[in-house]
């Protein structure tokens, strides 16, 4: 799958633009955001319309689990590979939600890599 497009979404503009040059490195298309809404968060989808999503657990004060499950819950969007990040252990938590992969902050930017890379192999068997 040439081209594969990651979003990220993490309140900190600068996770953002570190996550995004450093996939980009890698050879993939990147988008992200560090402000989400209920409302408004599978239309960000439909927008993007990434094949892989690296999402913070708290973006701003709210937790995002409930957009994993309503990405879950999503006909369109339910096998999107998601990577859910935080400083603090939410792996339970995240895995629980529905995410595929957790990885606690600051990350270790080859175990990112390797995570992203794994997820992707699922995507093209």
């Amino acid at each position: 799958m040439d081209n594969l497009k990651i979003l990220v979404i993490d309140d900190d503009p600068v996770t953002c633009k570190l996550l995004e040059t450093m996939l980009q490195m890698e050879g993939f298309q990147t988008a992200s955001t560090n402000q989400i809404k209920t409302e408004t968060f599978m239309e960000l989808l439909y927008k993007e319309n990434p094949h892989m999503l690296i999402l913070d657990f708290h973006v701003g004060s709210n937790e995002t689990k409930p957009y994993v499950e309503l990405i879950r819950a999503d006909e369109t969007w339910h096998t999107l590979p998601i990577l859910m990040m935080s400083g603090i252990n939410h792996q339970k938590a995240s895995l629980k939600a529905g995410a595929n992969h957790f990885i606690l902050k600051p990350f270790d930017w080859p175990e990112i890599i390797a995570l992203v890379n794994t997820m992707k192999n699922t995507l093209m068997k």
